[in-house]
């Protein structure tokens, strides 16, 4: 591409992008969010609290890209260290299967940060106190205006072997709730 040619580009853009951004509203919302199934380790319970904002901004389509922060706290049945905090951070990029109506199935990934305050949990190494959250769902948005959404998602946490020690928590199946204010 000639360099002349990046501020055509940059204004296209702009015309594409500008009016989601200043005539959007945003929307907040909080999710709870408990283990059904767990594998590691496998006596773990607990729950995530996340709270979400999506500017409205980063849609394409069907496509949409959401924020989300949270704590979670999980314990184990053990006498070892037995409890965990953690928290995260993480865009979610999110597939809506339906554009309108009172039942909007979905499915979702995401990869973000998180903070664990401990590095060791039940009797597993994780190494350091940062890591990967991972999370892959699917579910739906309920009523006439969306506002209530249910599913179900995978959660990992692991440091993608940044430390010598890399045991991970694994949840593969996550039942989960949310509540998206207007």
């Amino acid at each position: 591409m000639r360099l002349r040619a990046y501020p055509k580009l940059f204004l296209f853009l702009m015309a594409i992008l500008l009016p989601g951004i200043c005539f959007s509203t945003p929307y907040y919302g909080a999710s709870l969010s408990v283990p059904a199934v767990t594998s590691e380790p496998s006596t773990l319970h607990g729950y995530q609290l996340m709270l979400n904002y999506d500017p409205q901004r980063f849609q394409w389509r069907q496509f949409n890209i959401y924020f989300d922060g949270g704590f979670s706290h999980f314990t184990t049945d053990t006498a070892y260290q037995s409890a965990i905090n953690i928290y995260s951070i993480a865009p979610v990029v999110r597939y809506t299967f339906k554009k309108h109506g009172p039942f909007l199935p979905f499915l979702e990934f995401s990869i973000g940060l998180a903070y664990l305050n401990h590095t060791r949990f039940e009797n597993r190494n994780l190494g350091m106190h940062f890591a990967f959250q991972d999370r892959l769902g699917i579910g739906t948005l309920l009523g006439g205006s969306n506002q209530l959404s249910v599913g179900v998602h995978a959660l990992h946490y692991s440091n993608a072997h940044l430390a010598s020690h890399n045991a991970g928590i694994t949840m593969p199946v996550v039942l989960d709730v949310g509540y998206r204010f207007q």
